[in-house]
């Protein structure tokens, strides 16, 4: 089983607790992402996403301007990169999250998103099915990282499959 630190992310989008969700969404939407970790100082507090936006900034009725980060933000659940990401799986599942803050003591190295759990548990079963002696020639994968391509068999001289890649990422499986 995957140590966390294989499959988080460490390029987190931040904003200031101080921020207004005007701030906070503009910089999200920058990023590509549905969610942002809340600073104040140096220090992560929390975390803001699309989903607290939509449970708890909407029923407020007040302009995106008018509300700060702090007022919605939500606390990280922890975990240590050295978990495996079977017990990152039982956290997010059973606290029905989409995603967990990766700290090392009070140190904040990133996160680890449901679809990053998502992705690791998926490859020894897209690996075993694309190993397959009898799949057939032209069945094909969309890539899990990118998904904008099919994953392309790479084989030795001899025909033996090494490993199945991505043309768009490069991602491998």
């Amino acid at each position: 089983m995957a140590k966390v630190r294989k499959v988080m992310s460490t390029n987190v989008p931040r904003v200031k607790s101080s921020d207004t969700i005007l701030e906070a969404a503009t910089v999200m939407n920058r990023e590509k992402t549905s969610g942002a970790a809340v600073v104040e100082g140096e220090k992560v507090v929390g975390l803001i996403t699309e989903r607290a936006l939509l449970w708890k900034f909407v029923p407020l009725n007040k302009r995106p301007d008018e509300v700060t980060v702090g007022e919605m933000l939500v606390p990280f659940f922890r975990i240590g990169p050295d978990e495996s990401t079977k017990a990152a799986a039982k956290i997010v599942v059973d606290n029905r999250i989409t995603r967990l803050g990766v700290f090392e003591g009070e140190f904040f190295l990133g996160w680890v998103t449901l679809t990053d759990l998502a992705r690791e548990f998926s490859k020894p079963h897209l690996l075993k099915a694309l190993t397959a002696r009898d799949e057939p020639e032209d069945k094909q994968v969309l890539c899990p990282n990118c998904r904008k391509a099919f994953l392309e068999k790479i084989t030795n001289s001899e025909a033996v499959i090494l490993r199945w890649e991505c043309p768009n990422c490069h991602y491998s499986l």
